[in-house]
């Protein structure tokens, strides 16, 4: 899962939340400097990668981009995760998914002082050009993509990926159903364990 993902299997906690948010940037023990509520989060972030890398569906779809896209078939899986969550938002949410998103970025922007500064730098661009609502559209998926393709080394063939997407979406969406009913249980047992 990507951002639109991670924010919302966070669940009511606003203090997860924002540990969810900020976790790729916290490494190995750094996390117990944070308040109790903030280290959860940070731990549910750790808990959703782990689970997503080896979800059986998850790897079915890296595996069919593999052959092309080798390198970097994780990265691409988590973000057009987040373009598919975006079309079946209402299959899993009573909520509207604009509405989550406002209010995910009113409470992000009242905590942007207490972001590590990779994140901080990182979520001026994701507000400023509102990534999360342009997870709905494929130019927004595209647009997500290439803007990771100039943070890391190999590039990716945006067109390959495109074609596989567009080759493979039946089934890209009938494991994203399977993999998200797991991850939404599974991240809701996380977090209401003590």
């Amino acid at each position: 899962m990507n951002y639109l993902g991670h924010l919302v299997l966070s669940g009511d906690n606003e203090d997860i939340l924002f540990g969810n948010f900020i976790g790729d940037a916290i490494k190995g023990k750094n996390y117990k400097s944070y308040n109790p509520s903030i280290q959860k989060g940070i731990q549910l972030h750790r808990f959703i990668d782990h689970f997503t890398d080896h979800h059986p569906a998850c790897l079915a779809g890296k595996r069919r981009m593999y052959a092309k896209l080798p390198k970097v078939s994780g990265i691409l899986l988590d973000i057009l995760y987040d373009h598919i969550l975006w079309k079946k938002w209402s299959d899993y949410f009573s909520f509207e998914p604009g509405q989550f998103i406002n209010s995910c970025y009113e409470f992000l922007d009242s905590k942007v002082e207490n972001m590590p500064e990779r994140i901080m730098f990182m979520y001026s661009y994701m507000r400023r050009d509102d990534w999360l609502s342009n997870y709905q559209y494929e130019w927004g998926l595209h647009r997500a993509i290439s803007g990771i393709e100039k943070r890391i080394t190999p590039t990716i063939d945006l067109e390959e990926f495109k074609i596989i997407f567009k080759n493979h979406r039946n089934e890209y969406f009938s494991e994203f159903d399977v993999f998200f009913n797991d991850i939404i249980l599974k991240s809701k047992e996380f977090i209401e364990k003590s």
